[in-house]
């Protein structure tokens, strides 16, 4: 099981494993929420290659299945949400992080069928039609009927009423006169019941009852009716857009089944309408006897199952400004992003090919600990070790689960643990020279590459003195950021440092980021 902390705008890891392809709800994550997010109605992305795929947690909703459709490959996971009690749009985001998908051992026919992840258009109707089955449940007046009973809604609740007693007979004159006969007891609601035809034990006669809304909640169906209005309004704006020229590729954009879905709500909306109506002229009559003391027990007896449900209505409004987001999703941030980092590497093969003297501090590959076993040096927790020793230590470091890169990853190092790489390979560099670091990473953040000058005299190890000066102060900072990343990317930081010898460092965290190196190359 993954188990993740959404804070603020970020995911935060807990708990990981490994995830293979092919598998069908089996892999289960688990969110854990803090602050202003337990309010709001949330929905987990997935997003890889060209597909997304979206599952709503609704507001008290903290897990739900790795999506089927994935593969091979990394996957991109987000959380959004909406405060629905806001009288403004409030929309809470996340940074995405990555989840890595590897091949399986499955071989199998392509005769199993995956259940497929429904759009999130398509959760949203399902839950507006589960609330749809749930307040059209059947009132006692409907249950009376089904049981013999004849008349109308009016004459229904009028039965409800016990008879009057007989009045009490006059004093004789000039003596006291003796106190009237207490009137016969009306017959119970229960008993009038039976008479009309009903069917059933006294319990299952207040069980029928059960449908009817509690009369002190009776201002609730007044805020229902609000904010089926409200539901109406939040759908002008997109009806506009959909009108305008303006929005043309917008309009596009609509399928045939997408316009069904939203005559389909608008047909949901008359009968909510229709059916609040009903509830209103039910109760109005109850409420205005509501002071008999005849039906006291009856009154106590009549619970607010049935306006709870009507509470869920609420979340419509915030389901249907997800569609439309959903619809008028803009792609282009993506794809500049991805034509930012295409030019990029591009430029970076074009100045490796021409001919620079780059000099390769790392390179993945099943050799690499005899290549680098005794260039490369690590610190942990102020341990000191040689990248041999350290990766006998450390099963994820530099392994073939990783296709032999360095990596920071969770299950080795805990949540946001720090490793400092350090080279003992000394570099001999100019103001022009660059360092090249291609590398895959989770997320986007500052990081930290350092260059420290060789001194004329060295008593210590050099990842003791290197990583001495990182402490005190003295080492260079490069100005460096690891940028997210589905697959390996190739970075140049300009140097800038005068003519001499240097040794080379740099750190990375076991967070959002979790790179993993590929190569680590300076072009003197």
């Amino acid at each position: 099981m993954w188990k993740f902390l959404v804070k603020q705008q970020k995911i935060e890891v807990l708990e990981r494993e490994i995830i293979a392809d092919h598998q069908i709800a089996f892999v289960n994550l688990k969110f854990v929420f803090d602050g202003d997010w337990k309010k709001f109605h949330k929905v987990v992305q997935f997003s890889q290659c060209d597909e997304t795929y979206s599952i709503v947690l609704g507001f008290d909703g903290t897990s739900c299945h790795l999506p089927a459709e994935l593969h091979v490959g990394a996957v991109k996971m987000s959380v959004f949400a909406y405060d629905a009690e806001s009288d403004t749009t409030v929309r809470a985001t996340t940074v995405p992080v990555t989840l890595n998908i590897r091949e399986s051992g499955f071989v199998g026919d392509d005769d199993t069928p995956i259940p497929p992840t429904l759009d999130l258009y398509t959760q949203l109707l399902q839950k507006i039609a589960e609330i749809q089955a749930g307040v059209n449940g059947k009132s006692a007046y409907e249950i009376a009927k089904e049981n013999g009973f004849a008349g109308t809604v009016s004459e229904w609740l009028e039965s409800l009423k016990g008879a009057d007693g007989l009045p009490g007979k006059d004093g004789v004159d000039g003596e006291n006169g003796h106190d009237g006969r207490d009137g016969t007891d009306g017959q119970s609601a229960y008993e009038i019941a039976v008479l009309n035809g009903f069917i059933g034990t006294e319990q299952e006669w207040l069980d029928s009852l059960k449908a009817v809304a509690n009369l002190s909640d009776y201002a609730t169906i007044e805020r229902l009716n609000e904010e089926v209005l409200a539901i109406r309004e939040s759908m002008i704006p997109l009806t506009r857009e959909l009108h305008s020229h303006k929005n043309m590729a917008v309009l596009d954009t609509l399928t045939a089944e997408q316009l069904v879905l939203l005559g389909d709500l608008q047909q949901f909306e008359d009968s909510t309408r229709y059916d609040i109506q009903t509830i209103r002229e039910s109760v109005e009559p109850v409420i205005s006897q509501a002071h008999w003391h005849h039906n006291l027990t009856l009154l106590n007896s009549i619970t607010s199952a049935k306006v709870a449900k009507w509470d869920e209505i609420s979340d419509i409004e915030t389901e249907l400004q997800q569609f439309q987001d959903s619809v008028l999703y803009d792609q282009q941030n993506q794809n500049d992003k991805i034509l930012y980092l295409e030019n990029r590497i591009t430029l970076l093969e074009s100045q490796l090919a021409n001919g620079n003297n780059a000099v390769t501090l790392f390179s993945a590959g099943a050799n690499a600990l005899d290549l680098y076993g005794s260039e490369l040096f690590t610190i942990h927790n102020n341990a000191y070790n040689s990248i041999t020793d350290f990766s006998a230590n450390y099963p994820h470091f530099l392994s073939a689960d990783n296709d032999y890169q360095i990596s920071f990853s969770v299950d080795d190092f805990g949540w946001d643990g720090m490793v400092y790489i350090v080279c003992a390979k000394e570099l001999n560099l100019s103001e022009k020279s660059q360092i090249s670091m291609g590398y895959q990473s989770g997320a986007t953040e500052n990081g930290n590459l350092y260059l420290v000058t060789k001194p004329e005299r060295i008593d210590v190890p050099i990842s003791v003195y290197v990583y001495t000066q990182i402490q005190n102060g003295i080492a260079i900072k490069i100005p460096f950021q690891w940028l997210y990343s589905d697959s390996c990317i190739t970075t140049l930081s300009d140097c800038n440092v005068s003519n001499g010898t240097y040794y080379f460092a740099f750190a990375g965290r076991s967070n959002n980021t979790h790179p993993m190196v590929k190569r680590i190359q300076v072009l003197c």
